[in-house]
Protein backbone atom coordinates (compact mmCIF):
# COMPACT_ATOMS: atom_id res chain seq x y z
CA UNK A 1 0.00 0.00 0.00
CA UNK A 2 1.64 3.17 -1.18
CA UNK A 3 -0.75 5.73 0.29
CA UNK A 4 -3.09 4.95 3.19
CA UNK A 5 -5.27 8.02 2.81
CA UNK A 6 -5.68 7.57 -0.93
CA UNK A 7 -6.55 3.92 -0.43
CA UNK A 8 -9.35 4.79 2.03
CA UNK A 9 -10.66 7.60 -0.21
CA UNK A 10 -10.84 5.38 -3.32
CA UNK A 11 -12.50 2.61 -1.33
CA UNK A 12 -15.18 4.98 -0.05
CA UNK A 13 -15.81 6.46 -3.50
CA UNK A 14 -16.00 2.96 -4.99
CA UNK A 15 -18.72 2.01 -2.56
CA UNK A 16 -20.54 5.33 -3.01
CA UNK A 17 -20.73 6.25 0.68
CA UNK A 18 -21.00 9.91 1.65
CA UNK A 19 -19.95 11.58 4.90
CA UNK A 20 -23.49 11.85 6.23
CA UNK A 21 -24.07 8.13 6.00
CA UNK A 22 -20.76 7.35 7.72
CA UNK A 23 -21.69 9.68 10.56
CA UNK A 24 -25.06 8.00 10.95
CA UNK A 25 -23.52 4.51 10.92
CA UNK A 26 -20.33 4.76 13.00
CA UNK A 27 -20.47 8.35 14.32
CA UNK A 28 -17.36 9.63 12.57
CA UNK A 29 -17.31 13.34 11.77
CA UNK A 30 -16.55 14.68 8.32
CA UNK A 31 -13.38 16.46 9.45
CA UNK A 32 -12.03 13.23 10.97
CA UNK A 33 -12.71 11.26 7.77
CA UNK A 34 -11.03 13.89 5.62
CA UNK A 35 -8.00 13.89 7.97
CA UNK A 36 -7.68 10.10 7.57
CA UNK A 37 -8.04 10.28 3.81
CA UNK A 38 -5.43 13.06 3.60
CA UNK A 39 -2.93 11.34 5.92
CA UNK A 40 -3.18 14.09 8.54
CA UNK A 41 -3.23 11.62 11.41
CA UNK A 42 -1.47 13.84 13.97
CA UNK A 43 -4.20 16.48 13.65
CA UNK A 44 -6.90 14.07 14.77
CA UNK A 45 -5.64 13.38 18.27
CA UNK A 46 -3.47 11.10 20.36
CA UNK A 47 -1.94 7.81 19.19
CA UNK A 48 -4.54 5.52 20.73
CA UNK A 49 -7.48 7.63 19.58
CA UNK A 50 -6.24 7.72 15.97
CA UNK A 51 -5.57 3.96 15.97
CA UNK A 52 -9.09 3.12 17.14
CA UNK A 53 -10.62 5.62 14.72
CA UNK A 54 -8.70 4.24 11.74
CA UNK A 55 -9.47 0.63 12.64
CA UNK A 56 -13.23 1.29 12.86
CA UNK A 57 -13.25 3.23 9.59
CA UNK A 58 -11.27 0.58 7.71
CA UNK A 59 -13.50 -2.19 9.03
CA UNK A 60 -16.60 -0.19 7.99
CA UNK A 61 -15.20 0.13 4.43
CA UNK A 62 -14.34 -3.62 4.45
CA UNK A 63 -10.68 -2.78 3.81
CA UNK A 64 -7.64 -5.00 4.40
CA UNK A 65 -7.24 -4.43 8.13
CA UNK A 66 -3.80 -6.03 8.34
CA UNK A 67 -2.40 -3.85 5.54
CA UNK A 68 -4.09 -0.72 6.94
CA UNK A 69 -2.72 -1.22 10.46
CA UNK A 70 0.74 -1.98 9.12
CA UNK A 71 0.74 1.26 7.16
CA UNK A 72 -0.50 3.08 10.27
CA UNK A 73 2.44 1.71 12.32
CA UNK A 74 4.78 3.09 9.66
CA UNK A 75 3.17 6.51 9.54
CA UNK A 76 2.63 6.78 13.29
CA UNK A 77 5.14 4.52 15.11
CA UNK A 78 4.89 3.44 18.72
CA UNK A 79 7.42 6.02 19.88
CA UNK A 80 4.83 8.73 19.24
CA UNK A 81 2.58 7.16 21.81
CA UNK A 82 2.38 9.32 24.91
CA UNK A 83 2.18 7.69 28.25
CA UNK A 84 -1.12 8.35 29.93
CA UNK A 85 -0.75 10.32 33.11
CA UNK A 86 -3.78 10.78 35.24
CA UNK A 87 -4.47 14.38 35.95
CA UNK A 88 -4.81 15.25 39.55
CA UNK A 89 -8.08 16.88 40.26
CA UNK A 90 -7.60 19.70 42.66
CA UNK A 91 -10.39 19.55 45.16
CA UNK A 92 -11.41 22.80 46.65
CA UNK A 93 -11.49 22.86 50.37
CA UNK A 94 -15.04 23.52 51.32
CA UNK A 95 -16.29 24.09 54.80
CA UNK A 96 -19.42 22.04 55.19
CA UNK A 97 -21.86 23.56 57.63
CA UNK A 98 -25.05 21.88 58.67
CA UNK A 99 -28.37 23.57 58.04
CA UNK A 100 -29.30 23.45 61.72
CA UNK A 101 -26.14 25.32 62.67
CA UNK A 102 -26.86 28.05 60.11
CA UNK A 103 -30.43 28.40 61.37
CA UNK A 104 -29.18 28.64 64.95
CA UNK A 105 -26.69 31.36 64.08
CA UNK A 106 -29.37 33.28 62.18
CA UNK A 107 -31.83 33.11 65.10
CA UNK A 108 -29.17 34.24 67.59
CA UNK A 109 -28.25 37.22 65.41
CA UNK A 110 -31.93 38.16 64.97
CA UNK A 111 -32.60 37.98 68.73
CA UNK A 112 -29.51 40.07 69.47
CA UNK A 113 -30.58 42.79 67.02
CA UNK A 114 -34.16 42.80 68.34
CA UNK A 115 -32.94 43.01 71.95
CA UNK A 116 -30.68 45.96 71.17
CA UNK A 117 -33.57 47.79 69.48
CA UNK A 118 -35.89 47.20 72.44
CA UNK A 119 -33.25 48.30 74.93
CA UNK A 120 -32.53 51.47 72.98
CA UNK A 121 -36.25 52.28 72.77
CA UNK A 122 -36.77 51.63 76.48
CA UNK A 123 -33.80 53.78 77.49
CA UNK A 124 -35.22 56.70 75.46
CA UNK A 125 -38.65 56.31 77.03
CA UNK A 126 -40.37 55.21 73.85
CA UNK A 127 -41.83 52.12 75.53
CA UNK A 128 -43.78 53.85 78.33
CA UNK A 129 -46.74 51.88 79.65
CA UNK A 130 -50.18 52.98 78.37
CA UNK A 131 -52.59 54.97 80.56
CA UNK A 132 -55.08 52.14 80.92
CA UNK A 133 -52.52 50.23 83.02
CA UNK A 134 -52.41 53.13 85.50
CA UNK A 135 -56.10 53.86 86.07
CA UNK A 136 -55.62 54.16 89.83
CA UNK A 137 -52.91 56.75 89.49
CA UNK A 138 -54.68 58.87 86.86
CA UNK A 139 -57.17 60.66 89.29
CA UNK A 140 -54.31 61.66 91.54
CA UNK A 141 -52.52 63.18 88.60
CA UNK A 142 -55.63 65.17 87.76
CA UNK A 143 -55.96 66.39 91.35
CA UNK A 144 -52.37 67.52 91.44
CA UNK A 145 -52.77 69.37 88.17
CA UNK A 146 -55.93 71.05 89.45
CA UNK A 147 -54.20 72.09 92.65
CA UNK A 148 -51.17 73.33 90.82
CA UNK A 149 -53.26 75.51 88.51
CA UNK A 150 -55.83 77.47 90.57
CA UNK A 151 -58.59 79.24 88.73
CA UNK A 152 -57.98 82.88 87.99
CA UNK A 153 -60.72 85.25 89.18
CA UNK A 154 -62.83 86.95 86.57
CA UNK A 155 -61.76 90.60 86.69
CA UNK A 156 -64.82 91.78 84.77
CA UNK A 157 -67.20 90.19 87.27
CA UNK A 158 -65.30 91.73 90.15
CA UNK A 159 -65.50 95.19 88.63
CA UNK A 160 -69.22 94.86 87.89
CA UNK A 161 -69.83 93.74 91.43
CA UNK A 162 -67.87 96.66 92.80
CA UNK A 163 -69.80 99.03 90.53
CA UNK A 164 -73.14 97.71 91.71
CA UNK A 165 -72.11 97.99 95.34
CA UNK A 166 -70.96 101.60 94.90
CA UNK A 167 -74.39 102.79 93.70
CA UNK A 168 -76.37 104.33 96.65
CA UNK A 169 -79.32 102.22 97.69
CA UNK A 170 -81.46 105.32 98.45
CA UNK A 171 -81.57 106.28 94.78
CA UNK A 172 -82.53 102.77 93.75
CA UNK A 173 -85.26 102.56 96.39
CA UNK A 174 -86.81 105.88 95.44
CA UNK A 175 -86.94 104.91 91.78
CA UNK A 176 -88.66 101.64 92.66
CA UNK A 177 -91.34 103.34 94.79
CA UNK A 178 -92.17 105.83 92.05
CA UNK A 179 -90.86 108.92 93.82
CA UNK A 180 -91.58 112.08 91.92
CA UNK A 181 -88.31 113.63 92.97
CA UNK A 182 -85.64 111.42 91.49
CA UNK A 183 -82.13 112.32 92.38
CA UNK A 184 -80.05 113.17 89.33
CA UNK A 185 -76.85 111.24 89.91
CA UNK A 186 -73.77 112.76 88.32
CA UNK A 187 -71.20 110.56 89.96
CA UNK A 188 -68.64 109.01 87.64
CA UNK A 189 -68.61 105.51 89.08
CA UNK A 190 -66.66 104.05 86.22
CA UNK A 191 -64.08 106.79 86.55
CA UNK A 192 -63.70 106.04 90.23
CA UNK A 193 -63.11 102.39 89.51
CA UNK A 194 -61.06 102.59 86.34
CA UNK A 195 -59.21 105.78 87.17
CA UNK A 196 -58.68 108.95 85.19
CA UNK A 197 -58.59 108.68 81.45
CA UNK A 198 -58.42 111.28 78.67
CA UNK A 199 -61.21 109.42 76.96
CA UNK A 200 -63.70 109.94 79.83
CA UNK A 201 -66.44 112.43 79.06
CA UNK A 202 -67.94 114.32 82.00
CA UNK A 203 -71.57 113.50 82.69
CA UNK A 204 -73.93 116.53 83.31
Amino acid sequence: MENLGKYLFELREKRGINYRRIHDDIRLEERQIKALEENRLFEIGSYGFVKVLLYNYARYLEADLKAVMHEFSVMMPDNTKQEFTQRKVLKEKKIMLSTNFLWTVGIVVFVAILSSILYYSYSNGWLASPDFFNKASSPKRQETTEQAEPQKPDSLRIRMRALSESIPKSNVASDLHGSSKAIHDTTDYMGNILGKSPVNVPVN
